[in-house]
């Protein structure tokens, strides 16, 4: 009788788990940026954004200064600083910075892009605004994303 009655509850036991002891959901976390990221033309980078827009000279500050998105910040967008004022990055420099730079866009949507909408000021920028969203600057950015 004791062995029948422990077998029944065994049994119970068993036909409740897959009720109240099914697998839960698991959390991956955010997918990593480089996943489906927007990658624009490194060569428009290379000649147009970054002279004209992320080392351009806003009222004696620039993109790449330390404080901003150089070697101290701590912002999404690093950059690397140039080894002299008007110097270019180094040649292993180019990609880290063409990788930062369009982790910050968005080519389904460039208005959306975090590269322009914050040095418009059009969101929160630690820099203030840099240009408007009607300058070249502007133009540049949203053209990137068509370029080869």
């Amino acid at each position: 009788m004791r062995s029948r009655a422990a077998g029944l509850a065994i049994g119970a036991v068993l036909a409740g788990a897959p009720l109240g002891g099914g697998c839960s959901t698991v959390d991956l976390g955010t997918p990593p940026p480089d996943v489906n990221a927007c990658r624009p033309g490194q060569q428009w980078f290379i000649d147009q954004i970054w002279p004209m827009v992320l080392s351009a000279d806003y009222g004696g500050r620039h993109c790449y200064d330390s404080m901003c998105h150089g070697g101290a910040s701590v912002n999404l967008l690093k950059l690397t600083v140039p080894a002299g004022p008007g110097m270019i990055p180094l040649p292993m420099d180019w990609n880290d910075d063409y990788v930062a730079a369009s982790n910050e866009m968005n080519c389904s949507n460039v208005d959306a892009s975090n590269l322009l909408l914050k040095p418009t000021a059009t969101v929160t920028h630690g820099g203030g605004m840099l240009f408007s969203p009607s300058d070249p600057q502007a133009d540049l950015i949203k053209k990137w994303v068509m370029m080869p």
